[in-house]
């Protein structure tokens, strides 16, 4: 396990920060339902006023977070900080993101995920999400004291992992998401202990330690296959779009790589693509939902990791083919 997340640990920095039942049977909504209920969801995690604390668990950790949201007025304003590590802080107002971190190295952070950490999951555009999973509606249990409709995102394919998300039935927020691994075991679960929805006292929105703002990278996709001179890019797993590329310097690697995001409307897959190291083992690994592939060929090694079975990193991975 410690050698599993040494190889992990440059990857995961690069894409992460913080990081979240009824026996009845489910029925599937239709697709306007669907959507009816997914912008619902979304919208309420922007638009609410809230405070709480919630819990994520992922693989073999756990962590507690403290959270304070106001989205009654016109520009939203967050901030959320860990409770038990290192200490961490993060805090947005509009589209600018300050952050506390031990480490001062320079941080920048996708857009995309800036907007979607627990609870405000959803994208959206429903749309898009619907284009790959399927919702499905069923049983209601309490979470945090409160009473939640329990949905289902069910892939339609091989390529992804469901996800199931407990909503307030009052507000609409999210109380509770768990992703489910290939078995149908819990791998990742974000989930309220402790919350207060309405008026929030501003003064919880001041910043325990001391910031310093990052940049925010836009994330905007193209219907387009990406260029890219020393690869031949060929048969993605179906229902990923590419958002960007761009390098970077990771934690541990003397030469920049560059790193491809696809996103499928849920989840994002990263793809690195650098000269092969002569060290690196490759093959498959994975903690919780996190899946890694390493694969070297002529001289160059492509690392696939994202929160995906392992037939899409696998996949990713054979997509690329050197020129």
């Amino acid at each position: 396990m410690s050698d599993l997340l040494g190889r992990l640990k440059p990857f995961v920095l690069c894409i992460s920060l913080f990081f979240p039942a009824g026996a009845m049977a489910a029925a599937e909504l239709n697709n306007s339902d669907a959507v009816i209920v997914l912008n619902r969801m979304s919208a309420a995690a922007k638009q609410n006023d809230f405070q709480g604390l919630f819990t994520h668990q992922h693989g073999d950790s756990t962590e507690t977070f403290r959270i304070v949201h106001v989205g009654s007025e016109p520009v939203e304003v967050e901030r959320r900080e860990s409770l038990d590590g290192p200490r961490r802080e993060y805090y947005r107002k509009g589209d600018h993101v300050s952050i506390y971190l031990p480490s001062k190295r320079a941080v920048s952070l996708d857009r995309r995920f800036s907007s979607k950490l627990f609870p405000q999951h959803l994208p959206e555009n429903a749309d898009s999400v619907l284009l790959n999973y399927k919702l499905k509606k069923s049983g209601m249990e309490r979470v945090a004291g409160l009473n939640a409709q329990i949905y289902e995102l069910e892939p339609r394919d091989v390529y992804r992992f469901p996800l199931r998300l407990w909503m307030h039935i009052d507000s609409g927020l999210i109380l509770k998401s768990e992703r489910l691994g290939p078995y149908s075991q819990p791998v990742e679960l974000f989930v309220f202990s402790a919350l207060t929805l309405g008026k929030v006292d501003r003064a919880l929105l001041n910043p325990v330690n001391p910031l310093r703002p990052v940049v925010i990278e836009s994330n905007q996709g193209v219907a387009s296959a990406p260029v890219e001179p020393a690869w031949i890019i060929d048969h993605l797993p179906r229902g990923f779009r590419f958002m960007k590329s761009i390098q970077r310097t990771l934690i541990g690697k003397e030469m920049p790589v560059v790193q491809h995001l696809y996103s499928d409307g849920l989840v994002t897959v990263s793809v690195f693509l650098e000269p092969a190291v002569a060290e690196a083992r490759e093959g498959a690994s994975h903690q919780g939902a996190m899946h890694m592939q390493v694969r070297q060929i002529d001289g160059k090694m492509v690392t696939v990791l994202g929160e995906v079975p392992a037939e899409t990193v696998k996949a990713f991975a054979l997509a690329f083919q050197p020129r």
